[in-house]
């Protein structure tokens, strides 16, 4: 049974980062990405797109690269949050180079 808790740490801070990330972003991507949209039609597509792919991949390097049977809480803590923010980061970097290669057409 302990082997689920670095698991579950690592699901918990990478939902936390991701919605702390999307609370803060949704408004504004839905606005430029209402202007990339002709008719604004398939912003919502893109936007949900993004919002899975800002929830999964801070998840998929967090469960990849957390210490499974690591003795330490404190290590997986740190660990879970590292990797969450990196694939955040990534996440978000793929997004605005999308967006921004988008807007100069």
């Amino acid at each position: 049974m302990k082997e689920f808790v670095p698991f579950i740490t690592a699901i918990g801070v990478s939902l936390l980062v991701s919605t702390i990330i999307l609370m803060m972003i949704t408004r504004p991507l839905r606005q430029v990405l209402g202007l990339l949209c002709k008719n604004g039609e398939s912003t919502a597509f893109w936007v949900s797109f993004t919002t899975v792919m800002l929830y999964g991949t801070p998840l998929l390097f967090a469960v990849m690269w957390t210490p499974i049977f690591s003795t330490e809480p404190i290590l997986a803590l740190r660990t879970a949050l590292i990797s969450a923010l990196f694939g955040a980061i990534g996440g978000l970097m793929v997004v605005g180079y999308k967006i921004a290669s988008a807007r100069q057409i």
